[in-house]
């Protein structure tokens, strides 16, 4: 007797229950500026130049748009290794910054982490340039789809002050997008 054996091969076509997560990591308005991996990960890192503020003004400006959630309500503000929540004073240590903090979004769809770093140095007219950098926090985060610029503009915006805006790596504007 000999037995033969047969295999059978199917293949199943299984749906994906979420389109890829960079379609649904960004909520409209400030999704524009998506980066891809300038810092491994997906990062954004910009300047605003605020001279309406001065450094304490800004801090406590910033504190004010951050409590309770922030603009979208997704907002926590981190203890610092100075032991003060959200923002540190380093004037008493004669630093090129007033101040330094951080905070941490969530955002709204995928529920991913990123971290905003922010650094508050005076201008010579008494004003502040506030430098934010954002970082995803999930590892694979190659593409943002805009959503670290958004973390930062958005905060920027509920100042309620005029700035220029200076960007200093990734999140290019659409039109310095390479074609």
């Amino acid at each position: 007797l000999h037995y033969v054996t047969t295999h059978v091969v199917a293949f199943v076509v299984v749906p994906i229950p979420h389109p890829p997560a960079q379609v649904l990591a960004c909520q409209p308005p400030d999704c524009d500026r998506n980066d891809c991996g300038s810092c491994g990960n997906a990062c954004c890192l910009v300047q605003f130049d605020i001279p309406s503020l001065n450094t304490v003004q800004a801090k406590d400006a910033m504190l004010k748009a951050l409590s309770d959630g922030g603009p979208d309500s997704r907002y926590r503000l981190s203890m610092t290794a100075e032991g003060t929540l959200g923002f540190a004073d380093l004037r008493p240590y004669k630093k090129d910054v007033d101040f330094i903090g951080q905070a941490i979004h969530t955002t709204l769809t995928m529920h991913y982490n990123d971290t905003i770093n922010w650094t508050l140095a005076p201008t010579s007219q008494n004003g502040t340039i506030i430098t934010g950098f954002s970082t995803s926090q999930i590892a694979g985060a190659y593409c943002d789809a805009g959503q670290n610029y958004k973390n930062v503009i958005q905060v920027v915006k509920a100042l309620g002050v005029g700035y220029k805006e200076s960007t200093i790596r990734g999140c290019p504007a659409p039109s310095d997008s390479w074609a």
